[in-house]
């Protein structure tokens, strides 16, 4: 394998605390109420139209005015409260080092996924990131690692997708790519496990043997 497609929320960056404050925050001021916890991190992964709709029930012709007040309060919230996962970095620069083309694809907007690596001080080791504009059909569709594999003229089987959540393992499973399933971030083993992935791993590093 020569490439690797990174999720972003629950793989790279602990965001769960700045999304679910993010949304809690948005509903309140929309007058929708506070979505619950528990609620908020089974939609993480999955674009902000969906998660407004399901977890907040906001009605389509709202969706854009909601997704625009998060975007502008996580700006704010996610610099606070945003952090790598323990090995993150370390492993990313030596994958980048070994020659693996590193790519990051997830639901979040381009703008603020630069911020945040940038801010994570992990951006030089990135080739190219993908954000929820870059395709149509978001995850768990297989677009946008289809998009990814295109771009970077590389061979499903050639490439590794690595996520927390089903919707991750699913659009890479989608596009043919090989699977990784990260245990610390939003889904459970269980979860996972029963997306029949490539591998399982319980710590970021364990990426290196893979490679």
């Amino acid at each position: 394998m020569k490439l690797l497609i990174l999720d972003f929320d629950g793989t790279i960056a602990d965001t769960k605390s700045s999304i679910v404050n993010t949304i809690q925050a948005t509903g309140k001021e929309l007058g929708y109420g506070i979505a619950k916890e528990k609620d908020i991190q089974e939609k993480i992964g999955l674009p902000l139209k969906d998660t407004f709709s399901a977890v907040l029930k906001v009605p389509d012709s709202e969706i854009e005015n909601a997704i625009d007040l998060y975007r502008r309060k996580y700006q704010d919230i996610c610099m606070e409260s945003v952090t790598l996962f323990p090995n993150v970095k370390s492993t990313i620069e030596y994958l980048s080092q070994k020659g693996i083309v590193i790519t990051v694809a997830s639901s979040k907007g381009k703008e603020a996924l630069h911020l945040l690596l940038d801010h994570l001080k992990v951006s030089p080791f990135i080739s190219r990131i993908y954000g929820e504009q870059d395709v149509k059909n978001k995850k768990p569709a297989p677009d946008m690692a289809k998009l990814i594999l295109e771009q970077e003229k590389c061979e499903p089987e050639e490439a590794l997708v690595v996520g927390d959540t089903v919707f991750d393992l699913q659009m890479g499973k989608g596009a043919g790519c090989h699977t990784c399933g990260v245990t610390y971030g939003n889904n459970s083993y269980e979860e996972l496990k029963a997306q029949n992935p490539t591998f399982i791993i319980n710590n970021f590093s364990e990426l290196k043997s893979i490679f």
